[in-house]
C-alpha cells in the first residue's frame, strides 16, 4: 500500500497540466487534452494554447455548449469567433455541429475546409463523455415538431436581425448598377443565412 501511495505521489508530480497529451482512435488523433480541457485532435494546438479573454472552453459558455462535440472543443461561439478573432479562427457555432456559413463583415473561413476537412463526426472525441448527435436529437424534450427560430433563440430580437438585413438590402438595391455587387436579401429566420458545408452540419449525418 505503501509503495503504491508513493507511485501516486510520483505520477501526480510528473503531471503537467500544460502538456499536450493525444488520444488516438484508429490510428487517428481523436482528441488531445491540454490545461484540463479537451481538444478535437485536428484542432490547432496554437490555439489551445493561446485563446484570448472572454473567449474559447475555459472562459465563454457559448464557445463550450455551442463549438463542442461529443465532449471535446471543436471551434469558437459564433460571437467570439467573428468579434475577437474577426474570422481569423473560422466563422463560429451558431449551434451545437452547426457553423455560421460566413459574415460578410469580416474575412473569415470555414474551419469545414481546414482543420476538420474530411474528418468525420464519429472520430471526433468521445461518445462515452457525450453522444452530441444524440443530443441534438433528444434537446427539445423528444419533439417531433420543429420549432420556431424565435422559441429556440428566445434571447435574440429577430424584428432587430430583419432590420439589419434590410438595411443591407436597400444598400444593395442603391448599388444594383454595379455590376460585381453581391445580393444580401437573406434573414436568418428565412433559413437562408446559416448552414454548414459539411453536409448540412454536424447535425445531419
Amino acid at each position: 500500500m505503501r509503495k503504491y501511495f508513493l507511485t501516486l505521489i510520483v505520477d501526480m508530480a510528473q503531471f503537467n497540466p500544460k502538456e499536450i497529451i493525444y488520444h488516438y482512435r484508429n490510428g487517428k488523433p481523436a482528441y488531445y487534452s491540454y490545461d484540463e480541457e479537451l481538444y478535437c485532435g485536428t484542432f490547432p494546438e496554437e490555439w489551445a494554447q493561446n485563446h484570448l479573454p472572454t473567449t474559447g472552453p475555459k472562459e465563454c459558455g457559448n464557445c463550450v455548449y455551442y463549438g463542442s462535440w461529443n465532449g471535446v472543443f471543436l471551434g469558437y461561439c459564433a460571437n467570439c469567433a467573428n468579434y475577437v478573432y474577426n474570422g481569423e479562427r473560422g466563422y463560429g457555432f451558431i449551434d451545437i455541429g452547426r457553423e455560421c456559413d460566413y459574415n460578410r463583415d469580416v474575412d473569415g473561413f470555414s474551419i469545414f475546409d481546414t482543420y476538420l476537412k474530411d474528418v468525420f463526426p464519429d472520430d471526433i472525441g468521445d461518445k462515452d463523455f457525450m453522444d452530441s448527435f444524440k443530443a441534438i436529437n433528444n434537446s427539445h424534450g423528444f419533439s417531433t415538431e420543429e420549432l420556431s427560430f424565435e422559441e429556440r433563440y428566445p434571447d435574440i430580437d429577430i424584428n432587430e436581425v430583419n432590420d439589419y438585413y434590410d438595411e443591407l438590402f436597400r444598400r444593395e438595391n442603391e448599388l444594383e448598377n454595379d455590376e460585381n455587387g453581391i445580393g444580401v436579401g437573406y434573414t436568418i429566420d428565412g433559413g437562408g443565412y446559416y448552414g454548414s458545408d459539411y453536409d448540412g452540419g454536424y447535425d445531419s449525418y
